[in-house]
């Protein structure tokens, strides 16, 4: 759930090329960039440490040196005018006001990523279309193969939560784009595919189980290929793709091996707790505070799992809310802002979320019978400082797993160091992310190449 705060602007730092101009200054403690392309009566905004890269405006009104913008989603109106080099003028959300002092750049500080694969290529790329077995979603993705002929070892990339495209953009990084790259430059061919509603590919958005299905119709894609070799196609998952690759794996025969970053070893209530906590650690909150969102999360997390998917859960998420504030002290209930409706609507609000079918289906998944029953190949990797998927209970939970099954072929790996995203950071918290320039640790792709060489 993304928000944006306010805060007053200090100046900062566009240059133009092909009709577009970047701006970039601050809102208090944030960076904060804009992109205009005049002619074209576009115009972008981007607040990296809140997840926003290149979020395209509305219809923007442009007069002959003004801009003006809404934001409904965050109650915001942006209004400025543009300058040779400022863009000065307001950010009023909810009412509250705050003033923009922008400066031209030529380029926006925080959108380096030396790692974007740059041609030409020592690989074949092809724009691929295939469909699902009943025909009902069709897929567009990106294949990359080594140049002559052979029969290839392919791996399939899994994107994580969240609808994203083939690249897995994430914060203004491309780590699908990255991974692909450097491993049809090792000789390997990657598949890697829009998800549901994004891009080229049709449909609405499912549970992990659906998006299982459509990754068997990506193998059944690459069997049909002439430049793969059918006997040695594996997956690599990311967060929730880590969790769909084992669910994939005991439903086909077809797979050769799996590579898991930050894939679940644990169930999804447990981690979900472990990741809320974790995140707001990493930002200085008080344990005991923390302890009283963790105390919510349970609360609201039980009444999801009780009820069947297809059931609507809002009253009974409320009736949970209601029975925890019932049973909290006033000065608890004053900590966490709840003595007001306002603050409760901060939790009323995320009701959707919670009773999605992704979400609950989320809650309610355990991995281990899936990895019990795996025989195949596995690397499961995480980061050190991971704090959406730990390391050590999701690592302990895959040898937990694949040692039931009596696999005797399976590695776990700690990588120093890492986030979530597999970038070497310095504060390691989700925040950071789009400030950082590393797009996925070079160490890590080199431990996954001499892995997949060795299958």
């Amino acid at each position: 759930m993304k928000t944006v705060i306010l805060y007053s602007l200090c100046f900062c730092a566009a240059f133009r090329v092909f009709g577009q101009t970047y701006y970039e200054g601050t809102i208090g403690p944030l960076k904060f960039g804009l992109k205009i392309q005049k002619e074209a009566q576009a115009a972008a905004l981007y607040i990296p440490e809140q997840g926003l890269f290149e979020y395209v405006l509305k219809a923007p009104v442009f007069g002959n040196d003004s801009l003006r913008a809404e934001l409904k989603e965050f109650g915001t109106v942006l209004t400025g005018k543009i300058a040779a080099e400022t863009f000065s003028g307001q950010w009023k959300q909810n009412g509250f006001p705050s003033p923009l002092a922008l400066k031209r750049v030529e380029q926006l500080s925080f959108l380096k990523r030396p790692q974007m694969p740059v041609g030409p290529f020592p690989y074949q790329s092809e724009n691929v279309h295939f469909a699902n077995a009943d025909r009902s979603v069709q897929f567009g993705g990106t294949l990359t193969f080594p140049k002559g002929r052979g029969k290839f070892p392919a791996v399939v990339l899994i994107t994580g939560s969240g609808q994203q495209d083939r690249d897995e953009t994430l914060f203004g990084h491309k780590p699908f784009w990255v991974i692909a790259d450097a491993l049809s430059r090792e000789g390997f061919a990657v598949l890697r595919v829009d998800d549901r509603g994004i891009g080229e590919t049709t449909g609405k958005s499912g549970t992990s189980a659906d998006y299982a299905q459509d990754v068997l119709a990506a193998i059944d894609f690459l069997k049909a290929r002439k430049e793969i070799n059918p006997q040695k196609i594996g997956l690599m998952g990311h967060s929730e793709g880590g969790m769909i690759a084992p669910m994939v794996a005991v439903q086909s025969k077809d797979v050769a091996f799996i590579v898991s970053l930050a894939g679940l070893g644990v169930g999804g209530r447990e981690l979900l707790l472990k990741q809320s906590d974790d995140i707001l650690a990493k930002t200085g909150t008080n344990a005991t505070y923390r302890g009283h969102v963790q105390s919510l999360n349970a609360a609201l997390y039980d009444a999801a799992i009780r009820l069947p998917l297809e059931d609507d859960i809002k009253d009974s998420l409320q009736v949970a809310f209601d029975r925890w504030l019932k049973a909290q002290p006033d000065a608890v209930l004053g900590q966490m802002g709840f003595k007001s409706e306002v603050g409760k609507k901060n939790v009323t609000r995320q009701f959707d979320q919670i009773g999605s079918k992704w979400y609950r289906y989320f809650l309610k998944y355990d991995p281990q019978p899936n990895l019990a029953k795996i025989k195949i190949p596995v690397l499961a990797l995480n980061g050190s400082n991971d704090v959406q998927v730990s390391a050590k209970e999701n690592l302990a939970g895959f040898e937990k797993g694949l040692t039931a099954a009596g696999n005797k072929n399976f590695k776990t790996v700690e990588l120093p160091g890492l986030n979530h995203l597999f970038q070497t950071c310095q504060k390691c918290t989700t925040a950071e992310y789009g400030l950082l320039e590393e797009t996925f640790s070079p160490e890590a792709l080199k431990l996954i190449i001499n892995w997949l060489k060795q299958q």
